[in-house]
């Protein structure tokens, strides 16, 4: 499996501007691109992206939880 790749781009570089939530004012974003196709899966801005992984991190805790359950 190919990983994503991840690149920092001004936020005038947005491959979905319309779809960015960011009212924090930041000034560039995180993309995540896919490996295969090269293209644009997701972005966040950095405040954005930190709530993600959080959330992300949350999810795989359950998932190992769940799967030590009988």
């Amino acid at each position: 499996m190919n990983e994503y790749e991840f690149r920092i781009v001004g936020i005038e570089h947005a491959a979905f501007p319309l779809q960015l939530q960011c009212h924090h004012h930041c000034s560039y974003i995180i993309q995540c691109v896919n490996p295969m196709t090269h293209d644009v899966e997701l972005e966040f801005c950095p405040l954005q992206a930190e709530i993600f992984a959080g959330a992300l991190l949350e999810a795989i805790e359950l998932s190992h939880l769940s799967a030590e359950s009988p």
